[in-house]
């Protein structure tokens, strides 16, 4: 039997079991990927949703597994249909770390949906990707910053929680950015998410023990 037959979509399966069982049995049989790869460039969007679900879920728990595929999923993050961005942009936001070469050419592209997209699973997984990214290197988290300070206000800062986590994550990598990142921070400590205030507070009590060099 094919492994794409027994998806959800083909099966009848209104809920994630039948896909959850497929991605159970990659992770045990990794060459059964290259048939689910095969089926994300299907005209079947619902059979598309699904591969990009295998995907996602396979690559929480091995997301090695999944780089050979990164080719394949990021042309879905312009699919026409919701759950295909959200399910290929999660599953490239596991394996950024991995391929960080791959996702500099995109982080544009993903700025765009933090800022175009209707969907907030898409556009969380885009700030979740960009933070990833700009963890790899001084010179990813310094092209990545600006697009982070544009996430915090997006969508009357609906991204605010999502992008003050993800710089925290290029203050890691790039010490030099602290000051920046603690300076849009500021206006955060009185936010009426108990989260959000936590993370800007995060911000600022890193600049204040960050010495930064000469």
């Amino acid at each position: 039997m094919s492994v794409l037959s027994r998806l959800s979509s083909q099966v009848g399966d209104r809920t994630e079991e039948s896909n959850r069982k497929v991605a159970r049995d990659a992770l045990e049989q990794p060459s059964l990927l290259t048939e689910i790869a095969q089926g994300l460039s299907a005209d079947d969007p619902k059979l598309v949703g699904d591969c990009a679900e295998v995907m996602t879920m396979v690559a929480e728990h091995g997301a090695e597994m999944v780089v050979p595929y990164v080719e394949e999923i990021i042309p879905l993050l312009s699919s026409g249909k919701t759950r295909v961005r959200w399910e290929a942009m999660h599953a490239i936001a596991l394996v950024v770390r991995l391929v960080p070469e791959r996702i500099a050419p995109i982080i544009g592209d993903l700025g765009a949906k933090i800022r175009s997209d209707k969907s907030v699973i898409v556009r969380d997984w885009a700030v979740y990707a960009l933070g990833e990214y700009g963890s790899t290197s001084k010179e990813a988290a310094q092209a990545t910053f600006p697009i982070l300070t544009e996430a915090l206000t997006a969508w009357e800062g609906k991204q605010a929680r999502k992008a003050l986590e993800a710089l925290g994550k290029l203050v890691a990598s790039d010490a030099s950015l602290t000051q920046q990142a603690a300076s849009l921070a500021g206006p955060y400590l009185t936010h009426k998410s108990s989260t959000v205030r936590r993370l800007a507070k995060k911000l600022i009590d890193i600049r204040q023990a960050t010495v930064i060099p000469d």
